[in-house]
């Protein structure tokens, strides 16, 4: 029921940010600084396993930490 959903909602996704680059950006500001403050080090192996379209996913990559992702919804694979 779950994937059904999400992959109607596939289509939509482009709809949920105004600024796609920028809602990147500031998730990216905000969980690095919130890594960081646990101790985490960029080099740290993170994984996404419900990362939707992928907007933490890629924001994180572009600081530097290796991530892994994997979302339900195959619509986009």
């Amino acid at each position: 029921m779950a994937e059904k959903f999400y992959d109607e909602l596939a289509e939509e996704y482009h709809l949920i940010f105004e600024d796609w680059d920028r809602s990147i950006a500031r998730q990216g500001e905000m969980l690095d600084n919130l890594l960081s403050a646990e101790g985490i080090k960029k080099s740290s192996s993170i994984l996404d396993c419900s990362c939707g379209i992928g907007t933490q996913t890629l924001a994180l990559a572009k600081k530097g930490y290796n991530i892994t992702a994997s979302d339900i919804s195959g619509k986009w694979q």
